[in-house]
């Protein structure tokens, strides 16, 4: 009689139709969540207890004409490097063999589903913490601080002309994974106040005579040169030290080698069950990386205000 096994979390030996289900779960999720990693200057070196990310500095302007009859002079190379050490990370999602059986077998690729989630999500909040680190750093508005901000000091087409010109002004460059655009994270409620602005030269005012329907779907897109890309994990300062209770968030606006990922052990699914009867299925993940500012004038923060929003009813 031909062996026969079911998708069950209970056994060890999963078949191998199971692990790869698992796994397209995993990886499909997890790519969907990693929305700073895609910017992220990579370099990678298995079981390194530190990584060097080298950058390269800008040669000197040479304004001078050549001479016909010399040889031009070559200029040495100017680099450092930034030390990021890689830590562990990772979780885990324990199913029962009887909670798969009952549910069809969809618990386990439930919990792959999540986990893949949760993957993509930590490192996501975890590259921004990086970036938080930045000392260049702008503010909404007319404050001047975080304790001098109020509920006007919303993110605007002001705030995001403020940041181009700091970026612009230190001769930073696009990023080639924008199509060599400079790129701004930023949270859902601070792209609201900037599609909400309707002045002279605000998002609105701009694409009602260009394109009309990015207003209507919502779309923010390209904007005061930058590519605006959304991400709720950036940073709240809850309440912001604010009398009125409103929230400062975080925006993240970036050019080339702004940050950079370091990984010492790729991102791995990992399924075990080590119990007697194999009632138990580990679903997890782990890796071993580091995020970390590479240059400096190429990142700016932004924070800005926005009233909590009301609650549902």
């Amino acid at each position: 009689m031909a062996d026969y096994t079911q998708v069950l979390s209970g056994t060890a030996e999963l078949d191998e139709s199971a692990i790869e289900e698992f796994e397209a779960q995993f990886l499909l999720s997890q790519e969907a969540m990693g929305v700073a990693d895609q910017f992220a200057s990579y370099e990678r070196d298995i079981a390194a207890k530190s990584i060097a990310i080298l950058k390269y500095d800008h040669m000197a302007l040479n304004t001078t004409p050549l001479n016909e009859r010399e040889d031009v002079v070559s200029k040495a190379m100017s680099d450092s490097e930034v030390l990021l050490q890689p830590a562990e990370y990772g979780d885990v999602i324990t199913s029962t063999a009887l909670s798969n059986l009952q549910s069809g077998g969809r618990t386990n690729t439930g919990a792959a589903r999540i986990v893949g989630i949760n993957a993509g999500r930590v490192q996501n909040r975890l590259a921004l913490i990086a970036m938080d680190a930045s000392s260049r750093v702008l503010f909404g508005g007319d404050a001047t601080g975080l304790g001098d901000m109020d509920a006007a000091d919303e993110a605007d087409a002001s705030l995001l002309e403020k940041a181009y010109s700091a970026l612009a002004d230190t001769s930073s460059i696009g990023m080639p994974q924008a199509g060599g655009e400079f790129v701004c994270i930023m949270h859902d409620n601070c792209i609201a106040s900037l599609r909400s602005g309707t002045a002279a030269g605000s998002w609105q005012d701009v694409n009602k005579y260009t394109d009309a329907s990015s207003i209507l779907k919502n779309e923010v897109g390209m904007f005061k040169g930058f590519r605006i890309i959304r991400d709720n994990l950036s940073t709240i300062s809850v309440g912001g030290a604010l009398g009125d209770g409103s929230d400062a968030y975080n925006s993240y606006f970036m050019g080339f080698n702004a940050f950079g990922k370091a990984v010492s052990q790729d991102t791995t699914q990992v399924i075990s069950s080590t119990d007697k009867l194999q009632r138990f299925l580990n679903i997890g993940w782990k890796a071993t990386l580091a995020y970390g500012i590479i240059e400096q004038d190429a990142l700016v923060i932004a924070q800005s205000v926005k009233s909590p929003n009301a609650g549902l009813v």
